[in-house]
């Protein structure tokens, strides 16, 4: 705004730290009235014109230190990453790009970031393409989607809009394996499938 954020903050802007910090005091102060959290990215902010893959790691892990830090240790979080965790914004290679323009940064960082709340076997899939699964409870397992994969602004998909990293072909495996074993199923993403953001090739 013309005349900067305030305190709390700004209807038109991201999240000051002040409120940010708040809103986990409350998440904490709750934590008798839900058992997990789902967090569904764009955890950095949105000054595209200006972040670096430093800037990126450095605001994701503090939000999710954030968590660590003041969240009851039986409580467990799970992520989804958002188009703006790339740099630059929307961009999310295939995992064939290799060296300079690899978006290998990414996949290795969120693997080990967000593995305080994953079971180890998840950071194969998460560093093939940020996409996962886990069992949160007897008869529930979480989902969680790289829909960057999907998203129409990601450019990289000129080169490969089918099922650049897998996920798709993973996706029917993992959910005919939770309905063999009678298991209910939750979907998390940051871009909905079906929605204007998310190519109609890979929604069908």
């Amino acid at each position: 705004t013309a005349h900067g954020a305030q305190k709390w903050g700004e209807f038109k802007c991201d999240l000051s730290t002040i409120l940010l910090h708040n809103f986990v005091e409350k998440v904490v102060a709750m934590k008798n009235d839900y058992d997990i959290i789902y967090v569904t990215g764009d955890l950095p902010p949105h000054n595209v014109w200006n972040q670096s893959r430093d800037d990126q790691m450095k605001s994701i892990s503090y939000i999710v230190n954030l968590f660590k830090t003041m969240l009851p240790a039986e409580k467990k979080v799970y992520f989804a990453v958002g188009n703006h965790e790339g740099v630059p914004v929307d961009a999310f290679p295939p995992i064939n790009v290799k060296e300079a323009h690899s978006g290998q940064w990414l996949r290795d960082f969120l693997s080990e970031t967000w593995s305080k709340w994953l079971p180890e076997d998840t950071k194969q899939t998460i560093k093939q393409g940020i996409f996962y699964t886990a069992l949160v409870k007897p008869g529930l397992r979480v989902i969680s989607l790289n829909m960057n994969y999907c998203n129409n602004k990601n450019w990289w998909l000129l080169i490969n809009a089918t099922d650049p990293a897998g996920q798709l072909k993973w996706l029917v495996r993992t959910l005919q394996s939770a309905e063999d074993n009678g298991e209910r199923v939750h979907i998390i993403g940051h871009i909905p499938s079906g929605g204007g953001d998310c190519i109609k090739t890979w929604s069908w």
